[in-house]
């Protein structure tokens, strides 16, 4: 039923505009019929407005039915340009009684806006038949910008240098004698090999997929074009208004193409929504159906009300409604198999209950076990790695029992402990992944600095970090730096620290002041785990530059 209305409201409007045409080419014969002014001013009126007010209406249809933001405005411009084109004529022949004004020339220079226009356009809308919506034309198709605005600019400046037309009588004659210019040819040239271009692409997009066979209607128009336009050049149609016949076929041209399905429209969609198998139906704001699917159930207005409050069961049956614009959306869904599946599993779920229950259980404590596990792994790696720190932090406590050396004492004990902190924290964050931010390194040897403050030492700290890096790497750097404070921690007097942390890689340049002189010897049990350090020493001063590449592979 909605098929066969919709399919009526399609035949009335081209009934309709069949009509208006009609009429339109049988008052220019009563024009000629009569020689009132006054009746025929109201005729070519009648005309002119059926003519306009039919391409702004199937402009407007465009806005309305074309899918793709890109060929609706082509389409929509050519309509426009149709719509000037018939304007300027009007303009020409009917408003300007001086047929030797400029205006009146430059209204028949404007005709060829369109003539020169609409054939790119026609280009592009080619071009876009058959392609997805997110297609764009490509660059090398806007080069005809070029030529055609080339061909408009020398039409428009015609009165310098009179290339397009020539006025051998002067140009205040130029409705009665003028000659052709190569501009002139030209434009012609590019209205009509655009027109044949796009006549042949479109016979050829007309083709159906796998087989011979083309769309009918594109064929049956250019057909019909190809006929007229043969029988005007032998004159045997005269008398005919050729603007108005030049927009008809473009028009038709255009809407075969969206009515056979070249250039996607969301006309026919009554028919689509017919045949789903989605048991669905639009229907107004007062419950009356508007499309309805073959396979949903009629409903009654109090129960489409019921379900625009909320989802309503009958039966094995859902029913849904969603607002929309001027109505709603109604829709059905079959439960019949999915409460035979409920059912199903409710059976199976009370025979597993136990079972899960039980599983659940038993998957509880193995993973509080691996937890346990975890943590007691993690412990022991902890008491590993700063068993030595820890050890000197007991001897500390021991010695700050003393009065004379708890300053000292509390000093190491302080430098130790930020270190045994900092330490922990690393292996904390190992457990979750090898690589870390770069700026961890810069917090451990800013707080190890912070400490050594207390000892009346000067610090320096120049670190830039950035990125990820290795977690080896820094506490591979860590390690050498904290050995090496603990080892001269009586005698330094000054630390200066440069970091640079960049692409997984570390550098680090030590610069320690000490209080008396510093033999080589001591610093040969000095090790890095991994990359590679130098070091010079300068009486009381050691310089120590440490290097580990991405990866922390020094070899």
């Amino acid at each position: 039923m909605d098929n066969l209305k919709q399919d009526y409201r399609w035949v009335k409007y081209v009934i309709g505009v069949s009509a208006l045409l009609t009429v339109a080419y049988f008052i220019d014969d009563f024009d000629s019929m009569t020689t009132n002014n006054v009746i025929k001013a109201l005729l070519w009126t009648i005309r002119n407005v059926i003519h306009i007010s039919l391409l702004i209406g199937w402009g407007a249809s465009l806005q309305q039915r074309i899918i793709n933001v890109r060929v609706r405005r082509c389409l929509v411009s050519v309509s426009v340009l149709m719509i000037f084109w018939l304007t300027a004529k009007v303009l020409k022949w009917n408003f300007i009684p001086d047929r030797t004004y400029w205006f009146g020339r430059y209204l028949w220079y404007s005709y060829y806006i369109p003539m020169i226009l609409i054939p790119l356009l026609g280009v592009f809308i080619i071009d876009y038949m058959g392609k997805p919506e997110e297609y764009r034309n490509h660059r090398r198709l806007y080069a005809l910008y070029i030529p055609a605005f080339a061909i408009l600019i020398g039409i428009f400046t015609n009165d310098l240098h009179q290339l397009a037309f020539s006025f051998p009588q002067g140009i205040d004659q130029f409705d009665f004698t003028y000659g052709y210019g190569p501009i002139y040819f030209a434009a012609m040239a590019w209205f009509v090999l655009g027109g044949i271009y796009i006549v042949v692409m479109l016979l050829k997009k007309s083709r159906v997929p796998g087989s011979k066979k083309m769309q009918k209607l594109p064929v049956i128009i250019m057909g019909g074009a190809v006929i007229f336009w043969t029988l005007y050049c032998l004159r045997i149609i005269r008398d005919v208004d050729l603007t108005v016949v030049d927009c008809l076929i473009i028009a038709l041209l255009l809407e075969s193409a969206i009515q056979s399905g070249l250039i996607s429209s969301n006309t026919n969609y009554h028919k689509m929504f017919h045949a789903s198998t989605v048991a669905a139906q639009i229907v107004d704001r007062d419950y009356y159906p508007c499309f309805t699917s073959s396979s949903a159930i009629p409903l009654s207005k109090d129960e489409m009300k019921k379900i625009g409050e909320q989802p309503v069961k009958n039966g094995n049956i859902i029913l849904h409604a969603k607002p929309i614009k001027a109505g709603f959306v109604l829709w059905q869904d079959d439960v019949t198999e999915l409460d035979a599946l409920t059912n199903c599993l409710c059976d199976a779920q009370q025979k597993l209950g136990r079972k899960n229950e039980l599983l659940q259980a038993e998957l509880k404590l193995k993973e509080q076990q691996a937890q346990l596990e975890e943590k007691s792994h993690l412990y022991d790696q902890i008491i590993e790695e700063v068993a030595p720190q820890i050890e000197k932090l007991e001897s500390l406590l021991e010695q700050a029992s003393e009065p004379l050396t708890v300053h000292n004492s509390m000093v190491q004990m302080c430098v130790i402990g930020s270190y045994v902190k900092r330490r922990i924290n690393l292996l904390m964050l190992g457990e979750e992944s090898e690589f870390v931010q770069a700026r961890e390194f810069e917090y451990c040897i800013r707080e190890s600095l912070d400490n050594l403050r207390l000892a009346s030492v000067s610090v320096m700290l120049d670190a830039k970090c950035e990125g990820d890096i290795q977690l080896a790497s820094i506490i591979s750097a860590y390690d050498f730096y904290e050995n090496l404070v603990e080892k001269l921690l009586d005698r330094i007097t000054a630390v200066m620290v440069r970091i640079l942390c960049k692409d997984g890689a570390l550098k680090m340049n030590l610069q320690l002041g000490c209080t008396s002189s510093i033999a080589d010897a001591e610093l040969d049990d000095l090790c890095l785990r991994y990359g590679r350090f130098t070091y010079t020493v300068q009486e009381e001063d050691i310089v120590i530059d440490l290097d580990i590449p991405e990866g922390g592979d020094g070899k």
